[in-house]
């Protein structure tokens, strides 16, 4: 067998993993199922991916400005969170070229901007004070609750502030406020900051900007996290003690202990994200991620959350978190893939209902 023909089957072997690791994460997430799938036949070679995922937004960018143009907002709107997420699943784990990659991440980000005015309850862009620099993150305030309890939502390793909002939904639907953030190494923060693994500290100043709004009752915040951001949650957990309940979804209890048979995009994003110069320092800088001495500081309430078929962060990472943690209840979906997605309303109904009952008003 040829070399050209070895790196053609590898690289078709990306394109098929990328669909059987996140095929239910697109469509739960907002993505019709029609465009994943006329998308996904036009790609054959790893090398078109980002391409075709922008052919398909900006179908959606000519039909929103068609649309904002007649004055049909509803229409516009959903134009432009379609155009976002295409844009999004673009350059979500495409690290192969930088340049087409960044061009990508811009193009989602400023679709997204136009949609959120517009989305009910509105996303509103707030800059979290972070050390010398700022966090983006959306707020958004349930239309019929005063002084809402908060969920500040984490994202993982590829997902940003913007994927996050379809299960904002739910948390909205109960009288939640939702900050959803991008931290170092996340969304628009990823080319400035490398990835945290203290990600306290991340949790830490965005309880404190939540604070500051008058629309939330500081004293009901709590947290969730997805993938990576599930690790991230249980740290937050673990030291910020201001955090009155908190969700880890799908995470690592060490992130390096699967390394090997991690999707190679998870592993060339991560090297990306963390500043590694090699993939053998991406191993090493993984090794960091660890909950080792963080579990025995938790004392907050915590819903883990995992799936029986999760072949990137497997079910024993949730047991053995679990397993440590006195406060913690574990919620195994049996034939549950990474994030629960391919059983999304469930599993955020639950989700949802959890953080509503930990976060509700002391009885008068």
């Amino acid at each position: 067998m040829g070399n050209d023909q070895q790196a053609e089957e590898s690289t078709d072997a990306r394109v098929a993993g990328a669909a059987a690791h996140w095929g239910h994460r697109f469509t739960a997430n907002g993505t019709d199922y029609g465009d994943f799938t006329a998308t996904l036949a036009r790609i054959s070679r790893w090398d078109d991916w980002c391409r075709e995922w922008g052919v398909t937004a900006s179908h959606y960018e000519r039909l929103a400005e068609a649309a904002q143009d007649a004055g049909q907002q509803p229409t516009a709107t959903g134009a432009w969170q379609r155009a976002a997420l295409a844009w999004h699943w673009a350059k979500f784990v495409f690290v192969d070229d930088p340049e087409q990659q960044r061009a990508a991440h811009d193009r989602a980000v400023a679709c997204y901007r136009r949609a959120a005015p517009a989305l009910t309850p509105p996303a509103i862009l707030v800059e979290v004070p972070y050390g010398t620099t700022i966090l983006p993150a959306y707020l958004r305030l349930p239309e019929t609750v005063q002084a809402a309890p908060a969920v500040i939502m984490v994202p993982g390793l590829d997902s940003t502030k913007e994927e996050l909002q379809a299960t904002a939904e739910y948390f909205l639907a109960r009288g939640l406020a939702t900050l959803a953030i991008d931290g170092p190494g996340q969304g628009e923060a990823e080319y400035e900051l490398p990835m945290e693994p203290a990600y306290e500290k991340v949790a830490t100043a965005a309880v404190d900007c939540l604070r500051t709004i008058q629309d939330i009752d500081a004293t009901r915040i709590g947290l969730f996290g997805v993938s990576l951001g599930g690790y991230y949650a249980a740290r937050a957990a673990a030291y910020e003690k201001r955090l009155k309940a908190v969700v880890a979804l799908s995470g690592a209890y060490r992130f390096d202990l699967d390394w090997d048979e991690l999707p190679p995009q998870t592993r060339a994003t991560f090297q990306a994200r963390s500043g590694a110069a090699s993939a053998g320092e991406a191993r090493e800088k993984a090794a960091a991620f660890t909950l080792e001495e963080a579990a025995a500081h938790i004392g907050t309430p915590l819903l883990v959350v995992g799936g029986g078929r999760d072949r990137i962060v497997p079910a024993y990472h949730q047991e053995r978190l679990a397993a440590e943690v006195k406060t913690a209840d574990l919620v195994l979906y049996p034939d549950g893939g990474h994030g629960v997605t391919n059983r999304a309303f469930e599993s955020r109904s639950r989700m949802a209902d959890w953080l509503a009952a930990k976060l509700a008003a002391p009885a008068a």
